[in-house]
């Protein structure tokens, strides 16, 4: 399965998401970090084929985003990444709590979600493209969202 993915947020989750997407799903991977040592890091290691500059500019073409940002920031860049995405694009997050963020994020594009998976230690640098490997990913869809975009993310994650 080819795929169009763009990663906002290249930290160990974000870059995790575009490594394993990169080695299991032969996806092109576009990105956006506020920090240019983390794209230029992200870039290095292999886990984005292109950097962006605006969240607009990554996920513009996608079929699907993944927000990796810290939580206190999900809300605005889901937000964000919903306004420029396109009609057709599932947007999710990866981010530990989902109430504030699902009240939102109200578009029949988002489906939350979550990996149970981690490391002691934070940044791109660490990114590994198993890191979730045997992890459970939930999903928390509402019945706003849209069946058919839920299930071309569960596809993309299983």
């Amino acid at each position: 399965m080819s795929a169009r993915i763009a990663v906002v947020g290249v930290g160990l989750i974000g870059g995790s998401v575009a490594l394993a997407a990169k080695q299991r799903l032969d996806a092109t991977l576009w990105g956006f970090d506020h920090s240019p040592a983390a794209l230029a890091t992200a870039r290095r290691r292999g886990a984005l084929d292109h950097s962006c500059e605006s969240v607009a500019e990554a996920v513009g073409d996608a079929e699907a985003v993944f927000v990796a940002v810290p939580v206190g920031a999900l809300p605005e860049v889901i937000a964000a990444s919903l306004e420029f995405a396109p009609r057709d694009c599932v947007v999710t997050d990866v981010g530990s709590t989902k109430r504030a963020i699902v009240a939102a994020a109200g578009d029949p594009r988002f489906v939350g979600g979550h990996p149970l998976a981690g490391a002691e230690t934070a940044g791109v640098e660490h990114a590994r493209a198993d890191l979730f490997d045997g992890a459970i990913w939930y999903l928390t869809p509402t019945g706003n969202t849209s069946g058919l975009l839920y299930e071309r993310l569960h596809r993309l994650l299983h």
